[in-house]
């Protein structure tokens, strides 16, 4: 009678504990009036949040909740920052940066753990995950933040949720029973109820001339806060566990995938940081579909630069770390395999784009012959004549009165254009390789003394110009990171340290450069010919060479103090045209090494 009377004294004592709800040291009131109290923190709602309100920017902050159960805990999940717009409000606030938890158990003693988050400013945003191993059961549980990443705009730090064994441990038996509500009978007509409500909502945003801003908003809170029905049953979930019972309403998504509204995209950050599995990784693809949509109905950069900058805009280059390919006509026009943008941009010797081959700007996930996250290009990614698919480079073809140019995609896709640039054949290399994005370049194309080569990997394909293959074979090396054609149709390839003369029946003559020749350090370079048919080399190191003929160096001159990232030249009358990050260096390689003899000589007298 007495352990039974203790107990009932322990329930109705943990109890007034929960109906005391969530604390905190402070609480934020901003300057519209609004309390984000403590309780926001743990009420499933990623949309809301609890911000201290002290002075600074919230170091030694805290907040506390009693469980309205002794809990296994082994997991506490945090979602930092504000969340209520997305990216957009997350890099306003401050985020914690390194937080400590604290769990009471009922033995009386305590866990301790300090974690440091990575910043969802810059990376994904939450939840950051926290693994607890304790022995026993906690009653009660403080997170304190220790250390902040500061916000963009306001001082004030939030937290949008805090989760227990979110991502791992028992489930609350009040979870269990709002996910069984779910597929009950009562559960499956109120779903049926909220889809015809989602429906209206739509259509009423249809109709109007100009949107339904109202409309739009609740569809957006229902698919990144879980329908209204689900909501109620969750509010029967104790502080602490509630976002586990608040899927994202997935017929409100539906809709706003329909409506292609770049105002959604909080919707859709919040659906995707409220799931795990599968589900989380789709809704985090169709965020980026949403963010690329508002760059590309927002029109990009109008203004930009000579020379190009990093973007998909006419004009811009974008190429995502790989290798930028390019060359240089008799005109000192420079063509450029601008892959990122799935397009060929010839510029003109002023640094305008003057001509772009590869069709209008929409939004791909093509990369290679995998995905990667939705992005604007440049143009549509094709297999149609005049169209590309991640060109991996170029190269010209001279004729009568001007360049016709041969292109490679990194489908295999060779294609030939005429001296008035129009696709005049196409063909694909036989093989089953395929080509690898993030490493250094593997695919290249070649006009040889008529022939058009095509080295992939660590394979060479030799055809005439009507297609028709005429020889193939391996190179002993590896695979190339770059390709060049001397005048009388021999190849030069590059390997990671040392440069190789092969002939296109497949003898190997031997190795004409040692990248240690050109200087210390180098990870990435790249060699052409210029009109002279003079051989120049460019490395990531910011080194411009000249030789006299492959092997003897006329001259060398230092154009960048900045590491290159994986840079490509052509060469024109003395003047280098460099690819690195999105644009194109223009150094007039004679005038520099001038300049730096003169400066030399000032230093030595």
């Amino acid at each position: 009678m007495i352990a039974r009377l203790a107990a009932i004294v322990t329930l109705s004592l943990l109890s007034s504990l929960a109906l005391a709800g969530p604390k905190a040291s402070s609480e934020l009131r901003d300057s519209e009036g609004q309390r984000h109290t403590a309780q926001m923190a743990f009420d499933g709602l990623l949309s809301t949040g609890w911000a201290e309100g002290e002075d600074g920017h919230g170091e030694g902050s805290w907040l506390e909740l009693a469980l309205d159960r002794p809990t296994d805990v082994k997991s506490v999940s945090i979602w930092p920052g504000n969340l209520s717009k997305g990216r957009r409000s997350l890099a306003e606030y401050g985020r914690p940066r390194t937080v400590t938890v604290t769990l009471f158990l009922t033995d009386g003693s305590q866990v301790t753990h300090e974690e440091r988050f990575t910043d969802g400013r810059l990376e994904r945003a939450g939840p950051q995950r926290i693994d607890i191993a304790i022995e026993g059961k906690a009653r009660r549980m403080r997170v304190t933040i220790d250390d902040v990443y500061e916000g963009g705009v306001f001082n004030h730090t939030f937290i949008a949720e805090i989760a227990v064994n979110f991502a791992g441990g028992e489930m609350h038996p009040a979870v269990a029973r709002a996910r069984s509500y779910q597929e009950s009978g009562p559960g499956l007509k109120a779903k049926e109820q909220n889809h015809e409500e989602v429906i209206a909502l739509f259509t009423q945003i249809q109709e109007a001339e100009f949107g339904d801003r109202d409309a739009l908003q609740e569809l957006i809170d229902r698919a990144g806060d879980g329908a209204p029905y689900l909501r109620r049953q969750a509010a029967r979930v104790p502080f602490g566990f509630r976002v586990q019972a608040l899927p994202p309403d997935e017929s409100a998504l539906q809709a706003l995938q329909k409506l292609q509204d770049a105002n959604a995209i909080p919707a859709f950050e919040m659906a995707a940081l409220r799931s795990v599995g599968k589900q989380q990784r789709l809704l985090e693809l169709q965020t980026e579909y949403f963010y690329a949509l508002s760059q590309l109905i927002g029109g990009g950069d109008r203004n930009i630069p000579v020379w190009g900058q990093p973007g998909w805009e006419p004009g811009a280059l974008q190429a995502f770390g790989e290798p930028m390919n390019l060359e240089v006509d008799r005109w000192g026009d420079v063509y450029v395999a601008d892959l990122g943008n799935h397009r060929v941009v010839r510029f003109n010797p002023e640094g305008r784009h003057q001509k772009i081959w590869g069709g209008e700007a929409g939004i791909t996930n093509v990369w290679f012959s995998q995905t990667r996250p939705y992005y604007v290009g440049g143009a549509m990614p094709g297999d149609k004549p005049g169209t590309f698919s991640n060109p991996v480079d170029l190269d010209l073809i001279p004729g009568k009165e001007g360049e016709g140019f041969v292109t490679l995609d990194a489908t295999g896709r060779v294609q030939l254009f005429d001296e008035d640039g129009r696709p005049v054949r196409s063909w694909s290399v036989r093989t089953r390789r395929e080509l690898r994005p993030n490493v250094g370049g593997e695919g290249y194309v070649l006009h040889a003394r008529g022939k058009i080569v095509v080295v992939w990997r660590n394979e060479v394909f030799v055809y005439g110009q009507d297609g028709e293959e005429l020889s193939n074979f391996k190179l002993e090396e590896g695979s190339a990171n770059g390709a060049e054609a001397l005048k009388n149709g021999k190849l030069l390839l590059i390997f990671s340290d040392k440069l190789v003369q092969y002939s296109t029946d497949g003898f190997r003559h031997g190795t004409v450069i040692q990248a240690t020749d050109i200087g210390p350090g180098i990870e990435d370079w790249a060699v052409t010919f210029d009109e002279r048919n003079k051989l120049w080399a460019v490395t990531d190191t910011g080194w411009l060479v000249k030789y006299k003929r492959p092997g003897k160096v006329d001259f060398k001159v230092r154009f960048s103090d900045v590491d290159l990232i994986r840079p490509r030249v052509a060469v024109f009358d003395g003047i280098a045209y460099i690819t690195d990050r999105g644009r194109i260096l223009k150094i007039d390689a004679l005038a520099l090494k001038e300049k730096q003899e003169r400066e030399a000589e000032g230093r030595g007298s």
